[in-house]
């Protein structure tokens, strides 16, 4: 009995993971909320570290914008392309998901190699740009995660080149 418990819940943590490889912006939003719960739990959090939870976090911090869909972001990256026009500012941002995603990556900081794996999947660089938001809950998340991930010599030296301390 107790065998089946853990397989039905290792089997749910692996759908967990898998989801975050979705193109959906609602169901990332949704997934690394959920995320972000389940890794304050230090058992939880080790099978989600094995399933591979931090290359796919770190992965998704690298998008600037979250397009509602895909093939919506695949078209305007090509029209602009095209047109050899940049206009980012015109696309829109998903606060939601920065903010979960920062959340969710704060909490699975507290894995024994979470951090350094974090910054090797340069996930750093992306979250020191979240700081530059308008949106007080992804300034709050973003802060929180680099707070974390300073406790990780070699992600301190990446957030100076990042320029997340103005030196005068």
């Amino acid at each position: 009995d107790a065998r089946e418990m853990v397989l039905f819940l290792i089997g749910g943590l692996e759908l967990i993971v898998n989801l975050l490889k979705s193109t959906n912006n609602e169901v990332l939003t949704s997934i690394g909320a959920v995320v972000s719960k389940l890794a304050k739990d230090k058992e939880i959090l080790g099978v989600l570290t094995d399933l591979g939870v931090v290359p796919l976090l770190a992965e998704l911090t690298n998008t600037l914008y979250f397009p509602y869909s895909f093939f919506r972001n695949q078209l305007i990256r090509i029209i602009l392309m095209v047109k050899n026009l940049f206009l980012f500012s015109s696309l829109q941002t998903d606060n939601r998901l920065r903010c979960n995603l920062a959340e969710a990556i704060g909490h699975c900081c507290m894995w024994s190699t979470n951090r350094a794996s974090f910054g090797e999947f340069g996930a750093i660089g992306h979250l020191v740009r979240y700081l530059k938001s308008k949106d007080r809950s992804v300034l709050l998340s973003a802060a929180m995660a680099l707070y974390q991930l300073s406790k990780e010599p070699n992600n301190i030296i990446t957030m100076h080149e990042e320029g997340v301390v103005q030196v005068s």
